[in-house]
């Protein structure tokens, strides 16, 4: 009935160029439309439409809303014609909306105008605010009932909700249509190129500056978002190792004391001065592994320190002998083995197995895996060392019949303070012997691997480059 009503009002105007020409820059003017915050609107199109309700009337100012509405609603789906139902629901319901809203908000400013009067002050700028405030209450109010009829949702949170953009609403719609109207009461056609472009071009940059801040905020929320997440991955890392290192605290503590409780019981028998020689000499035998364990602990844990230090291995690199290596190493823990009554089996005479490496720190990981294999074998177990050729690959292999190692826990056991859970009671240790050892396989180019059966036993097999396996043995 609007439309209707106001096609036929045309034929009235004095100048219906000045009419078509506001009504196309009504639907450019929708190009400037800015969105602010969620589903609220700031557009210039409105400020045209309440020009014409000064320069004609309502009905006029109507016509130029629902031109500028369905336009703007078409072109949203001009890419999806598949939704032209969804798309009319939507163009009758805005049509509706926004010409009822302007026909009220221009009766409203033709009343308040007259009742002001039209040659004073407030009679003309009053009326604009109110005009405009009544033209984007209607409108929300509107979409409100709406809303609250499909959703059920309450109308005053929508109200509240979106209540801080009714100022910049009745601001642009009643200081943008009141320059227009002046613009073109004064200057004709020509005002509107004065007056309203520049308001135009204000608008559309508005709207590029709120959507290149729309992006900057949604950049730093990503960043934001990232920092968070990484500042939660390091939290729980930091909680981790926390729990790390209350873990080792207790461990060490835990094999430091039995040591030390050793050296202080036996001393204290000792002091007593009543014993046999052969006691006396077993005494000792029990001191000096006592200590030489404290001993180990101390050298793991000064050793970690330097690889969390994060610095790269220093290396005293020279060429020498693996195999004879081996053979001095096992040579030296064979009464270690034999207090256990473990038979201890390596090659006294290997065939020469060149390397270039850092003898002491080679030494340090075969002394540990032997060690080890010593110390989580039970009595009358077996340890076997070897050397062997493998790829052009020096190999050291050191097999146990010991307690073995859950398939479970094998991708671990070369972790930082990680022991085998059942083996925790079986022997001193900081479970740092096979992170250092690695550590050290590693810097030298090579790699150690286990296999292991609980129960059964374990083997550690070292590879590490040769040099030259072309010499006689070393005797």
């Amino acid at each position: 009935m609007l439309i209707v009503f106001g096609i036929s009002q045309l034929t009235t105007y004095d100048s219906l160029l000045i009419f078509f020409l506001l009504t196309i820059l009504a639907i450019g003017s929708q190009i400037t439309t800015t969105v602010l915050g969620e589903d609220v609107m700031v557009d210039v199109s409105t400020a045209v439409a309440m020009s014409v309700v000064f320069i004609y009337d309502p009905f006029a100012a109507a016509l130029v809303s629902i031109c500028a509405t369905t336009a703007a609603v078409v072109s949203n789906f001009r890419s999806n014609w598949q939704g032209w139902e969804r798309a009319a629901t939507r163009v009758l319901f805005n049509i509706g909306m926004v010409g009822s809203a302007m026909l009220c908000a221009g009766v409203v400013f033709q009343y308040s105008r007259s009742l002001l009067g039209e040659d004073t002050l407030l009679g003309n700028t009053l009326p604009w605010l109110l005009a405009a405030l009544v033209n984007d209450q209607i409108n929300l109010w509107l979409l409100v009932g709406i809303l609250h009829i499909q959703n059920q949702v309450k109308p005053l949170d929508i109200w509240h909700q979106h209540k801080w953009a009714i100022p910049i609403n009745v601001l642009v719609i009643s200081v943008g249509g009141g320059i227009l109207a002046l613009a073109v009461t004064r200057f004709d056609i020509l005002g509107i190129a004065i007056f309203f472009l520049p308001v135009v071009l204000s608008a559309y940059s508005f709207r590029l500056y709120v959507n290149q801040t729309r992006r900057q905020m949604e950049r730093l929320e990503e960043l934001v978002a990232e920092r968070t997440n990484d500042l939660s991955i390091a939290n729980k890392e930091l909680a981790e190792l926390h729990k790390t290192k209350d873990a080792y605290l207790a461990v060490l503590t835990h094999d430091m004391r039995t040591p030390l409780s050793s050296i202080k019981g036996y001393a204290s028998v000792l002091s007593k001065g009543t014993l046999s020689a052969d006691q006396q000499k077993h005494i000792s035998k029990i001191l000096t592994r006592s200590q030489d364990s404290l001993m180990e602990i101390v050298n793991n844990i000064l050793d970690i320190e330097k690889l969390q230090s994060g610095k790269p291995i220093e290396l005293d690199r020279t060429d020498f002998d693996l195999a004879y290596l081996v053979t001095l190493v096992s040579e030296t823990l064979v009464g270690q083995a034999a207090e256990k009554e473990i038979a201890l089996h390596f090659d006294p005479a290997p065939d020469m197995l060149m390397v270039n490496g850092d003898r002491e720190k080679l030494k340090r990981v075969i002394m540990n895996l032997v060690s080890n294999a010593v110390k989580y074998t039970d009595e009358g177990g077996s340890v076997h060392v070897s050397t062997r050729i493998s790829d052009n690959y020096a190999v050291v292999d050191v097999t146990d019949t010991g307690f073995g190692i859950p398939t479970e826990e094998l991708p671990y056991i070369f972790d930082r303070f990680r022991r085998v859970k059942g083996h925790q009671h079986l022997a001193v240790g900081t479970g740092l012997g096979l992170a250092i050892v690695k550590s050290l396989v590693e810097a030298h180019g090579g790699e150690i691997n286990v296999t292991s059966q609980e129960n059964v036993g374990s083997t550690f097999s070292v590879s590490l480059p040769c040099q030259d396996v072309s010499q006689p043995a070393l005797s």
